[in-house]
């Protein structure tokens, strides 16, 4: 007898977590825990994006309609890391134990901003926004045992959490 498909089995999970690597590749044992797709962090942050996305749409029909050029709102490289860092932080739920300069740096989102935009750190950025893309993270799948995805910065072993009373 065949094991009968479940649609649970398509669930992403609620949280991964993303094993940092140094500027070289190498693989530390420094974590960070992010919200999968599912997560009320995530959907809040898919929430916004979208309704900026719509407001954008919104002035250039209207700029066509009046028959004006419309023109994109220039950005600022600062304001470019500030969106980048913002679209990690969002999703960030924290960190394992790590030091600076020999003192503890705990997790908040005032340490994560702070790290995240240090350009000296880029590389930590960059690989939160690869992890965050990638299609492996959130599949439940571990990004070591599964196909190599084309960035492979980082290791997947997502949680899933039990589903609320009356969703199942």
């Amino acid at each position: 007898m065949s094991e009968e498909l479940d649609l649970s089995d398509f669930d992403t999970v609620d949280e991964d977590v993303m094993t940092v690597k140094t500027k070289d590749g190498t693989e530390t044992t420094w974590t960070w825990t992010f919200a999968g797709p599912g997560h009320p962090k995530t959907v809040e942050q898919s929430n916004r994006l979208a309704k900026e996305r719509l407001r954008r749409e919104k002035a250039q029909e209207q700029a066509v309609v009046n028959g004006k050029k419309w023109k994109a709102e220039d950005e600022t490289p600062d304001e470019a890391l500030d969106r980048n860092v913002k679209l990690v932080t969002d999703r960030l739920l924290g960190w394992s134990p790590i030091n600076l300069n020999g003192t503890p740096f705990p997790y908040s989102v005032e340490n994560a901003n702070l790290i995240l935009k240090d350009r000296r750190k880029g590389h930590l950025l960059i690989q939160a926004l690869e992890f965050l893309g990638d299609e492996v993270a959130f599949s439940g799948r571990s990004a070591t045992t599964s196909e190599p995805s084309p960035s492979d910065h980082s290791s997947s072993t997502g949680t899933k959490k039990a589903a609320p009373a009356g969703t199942a």
